[in-house]
């Protein structure tokens, strides 16, 4: 093996639709959901419409195992699921214990929130 050569470091996603445009605000920072309900909403504000097509169209297994190591853990990392919030502690109501699995139940919940109707406004 030739140690002189570079080490390739894959390029950031530069496509929009694996873009995570979460909301923030300089005054507050970050924000966090404090329930189910506004991770749901979050989640549909953040990401871009044609990654919300696609994750509509495929089984909610495939969203699962093709999101663990990107959104799921985007969610881990930046809504503080290693910590003690009142997301947290929403999510050990419903029986999670683990950041890993309490990314995955809230994807599990927006999946399905994205396989039903649209309602007209």
């Amino acid at each position: 093996m030739n140690m002189d050569l570079p080490i390739e470091v894959p390029p950031e996603p530069t496509d929009p639709k694996t873009q995570i445009n979460p909301t923030y605000s300089p005054e507050a920072g970050l924000f966090i959901p404090s329930s189910i309900e506004e991770a749901i909403a979050e989640l549909e504000k953040m990401l871009h419409p044609e990654f919300i097509a696609e994750a509509r169209a495929i089984s909610q297994l495939e969203f699962l195992n093709t999101q663990h190591f990107n959104l799921a853990m985007w969610i881990r990392n930046n809504w503080e699921l290693w910590g003690i919030n009142p997301l947290t502690q929403s999510l050990q109501t419903q029986g999670m214990t683990h950041p890993s699995e309490m990314a995955s139940f809230l994807l599990g919940k927006f999946w399905q929130h994205l396989q039903q109707p649209a309602t007209a406004d």
